[in-house]
């Protein structure tokens, strides 16, 4: 089964989006983040068409948004000092567009480029698509005008780009770039028709699952289950994912698997398309269609507790959909994703020793203790240095001050820690 989304893709970008009237049907969803890949909340995320704020965890959701192009524009004043990014999303009818992820930086650090994007024959190509990415969240990405000209605003200064410039039916032109704050470079682009090289699957798939409270409701001072697995990895990336119909952002247990695999850059490479299945060894369906040439990962957030998914992914070339045997490589190898279940804390008078509750499915625990409320960047006063295998560990850290309020949770782990629940922070007072 082809990935659904890539064909609504392609058929948009060949027909336009023109007429005198923009429908407005889809949906925008993503995360801001800052250069240094943190979220950042309570930025006002906005397009022609409306605007939104980011939650605690640096996510947003555009409702009613047009079909076709539409650019987004983020914005957040922290101290005085101004903070902006970009990206442009390729909308389908009626289709959720995810992980339209956002760097802003502040404002007297950004930078311009722009250019022309030809083909060999020196004709300019109108809804060309030209990405910037520098490993944080996700690509900026613009489109040509008719002119064939482009222009990436707002990127961040000092860092280098890897970029590129192509789309369906074209064999990308790549490069990678360095601009100082303030610059405005200008940079063209030539780009060929569409080759048929030989396809390979991606390689080094891997998954982690997660469940953990949804923080969406909880206090503006930070997400910190977010914290809580950057401690557990350092690496992992704020990226907003594919949620279905029967999930709302209401619901009390966030449920993800976090799919990475080795990247691959070549001219002829569109995205990727991520397949899944029930169990370990169901029928794998196409679930959606990753228009990103420059990264390598995908967070499926439409998954329920205590069960058991595969994946696998595919690379799809720039003449996808035509040719389907050429276009789109075989499957990788299938990972199997376990989700685990709720993780409680048994909260009373503290007595030297922190509690759960059985049934989560963990076979192995951490606790982590902090003096503040966690958060992004909250770093913990203490965990349990070996791991625990029952529902309780002894505290054997520093003297706690009495009459303080403390913070504590707990992260249960399995399947060689690929499987992990945090339980809700729950307060200590000595």
């Amino acid at each position: 089964m082809k990935p659904l989304p890539l064909l609504l893709l392609l058929v948009l970008g060949v027909v336009g989006c023109g007429g005198e009237t923009v429908q407005k049907t889809s949906t925008v969803t993503g995360t801001v983040l800052d250069a240094d890949n943190q979220p950042v909340r309570g930025a006002t995320v906005s397009s022609r068409f409306g605007s939104a704020q980011t939650s605690t965890t640096g996510a947003y959701v555009l409702t009613r948004q047009g079909d076709g192009e539409v650019e987004l524009v983020a914005e957040v004043r922290r101290n005085g000092v101004l903070y902006r990014g970009r990206t442009s999303v390729l909308n389908a009818v009626n289709e959720t567009t995810a992980s339209a992820n956002i760097v802003v930086a502040p404002e007297s650090e950004l930078a311009t480029l722009s250019g022309v994007v030809r083909d060999r024959q020196g004709f300019t190509l109108q809804r060309a698509s030209v990405f910037a990415y520098f490993g944080a969240g996700s690509s900026q990405r613009t489109f040509t005008d008719e002119r064939g000209r482009y222009t990436l605003r707002d990127l961040v200064a000092g860092v280098d780009y890897a970029l590129s410039a192509g789309g369906a039916g074209l064999s990308a032109d790549q490069t990678v770039v360095r601009l100082r704050a303030g610059e405005r470079r200008s940079l063209d682009f030539t780009v060929d028709d569409g080759g048929l090289p030989f396809l390979q699957p991606p390689t080094g798939l891997s998954v982690v699952t997660w469940v953990s409270p949804n923080a969406g409701s909880r206090r503006p001072d930070g997400d910190p289950y977010e914290a809580v697995k950057r401690l557990m990895d350092p690496r992992r990336s704020v990226r907003d994912g594919r949620r279905d119909g029967t999930r709302q952002p209401t619901d009390p247990w966030l449920v993800e698997a976090n799919l990475q695999w080795n990247e691959q850059r070549f001219e002829d490479l569109l995205g990727w398309g991520v397949y899944r299945a029930a169990g370990t060894d169901g029928v794998l369906n196409g679930i959606d269609f990753l228009p990103e040439p420059l990264a390598a990962y995908y967070v499926d957030l439409s998954l329920r507790p205590s069960s058991t998914y595969s994946y696998a992914v595919s690379t799809i070339g720039t003449l996808y959909p035509d040719l389907p045997n050429q276009t789109e490589s075989r499957l990788s190898d299938r990972v199997v994703a376990r989700t685990l279940n709720p993780l409680l804390p048994v909260e009373g008078p503290f007595d030297g020793a922190f509690r759960w509750e059985p049934g989560s499915g963990a076979g192995e625990f951490i606790v982590f203790l902090f003096d503040e409320f966690p958060g992004v960047g909250v770093q913990a006063l203490w965990s349990n240095s070996a791991r625990a295998t029952g529902t309780s560990v002894v505290y054997d850290g520093p003297l706690l001050t009495r009459g303080r309020t403390y913070y504590w949770l707990v992260v249960g782990l399995a399947n060689s820690d690929e499987s992990r629940t945090i339980s809700r922070v729950a307060t200590l007072l000595p």
